[in-house]
């Protein structure tokens, strides 16, 4: 998940979160941070393959300036619909490309800032939200994939994936493979006639919450 941009000290606790910048920003704003990602990203060497792409990135703060420019000129209800549409789409690509930011950071600051987020350091307990509920992995026909779905936590700003293919009680055994905005995640390069177990934690502005249940499946 994910150099984490929410880093992981020694107990396997993330210390570090990336500071989204969302909270009140204006569709002006947002095309101007989002733009100044791409700038940051392009030629990054940490951060080979953005998620999302920087062509997807680029294309939706075009779309959202040219909808908010729309809107600034004729003020209809039409054109706020249109701008809302983009602004809200804007904001979700940013979401996910703090994902990848910190599934690819490795937990230093330097780094998190080098793509343009800021960042600041968790200093609040752990077990401020609940952990994610109903956690299932499900076999898919595809082989080496499965998919992870788990409910929803209100007031998260991501949820950090782990897998083990080892023994769940062995904590040596797990790995933090995503973090993601969504509440389902499709992992794939998986070892036919394997049995993996997954977990959860919340992350938000509150802390990480404790981990979820586990959800274990073979794959196909």
């Amino acid at each position: 998940m994910p150099g984490q941009a929410y880093g992981q000290n020694a107990m396997g606790q993330f210390t570090f979160i990336v500071r989204l910048g969302l909270t009140r920003i204006t569709p002006t704003a947002l095309v101007e941070k989002g733009r100044n990602h791409v700038t940051m990203l392009t030629g990054n060497a940490t951060y080979p393959t953005p998620t999302p792409t920087l062509v997807a990135l680029t294309a939706a703060c075009e779309a959202l300036d040219t909808a908010n420019q729309a809107y600034d000129f004729n003020r209809g209800k039409v054109d706020k619909e249109a701008r809302d549409v983009a602004f809200a789409a804007l904001k979700e690509l940013v979401r996910e490309l703090a994902g990848y930011v910190q599934a690819h950071c490795n937990n230093e600051k330097e780094l998190i800032i080098s793509a343009g987020f800021d960042v600041r350091r968790l200093s609040e307990p752990l077990g401020a939200l609940p952990a994610p509920g109903d956690v299932r992995a499900l076999v898919t026909p595809y082989p080496g994939r499965l998919e992870v779905r788990w409910k929803g936590v209100r007031g998260r700003l991501l949820y950090a994936l782990f897998m083990t293919a080892t023994d769940p009680l062995d904590p040596a055994g797990w790995s933090l493979i995503a973090q993601t905005s969504k509440n389902r995640y499709t992992a794939e390069g998986l070892t036919s006639n394997t049995v993996y177990s997954f977990r959860l934690q919340t992350i938000a502005t509150a802390g990480v919450s404790p981990v979820s249940d586990l959800a274990t499946a073979k794959a196909a």
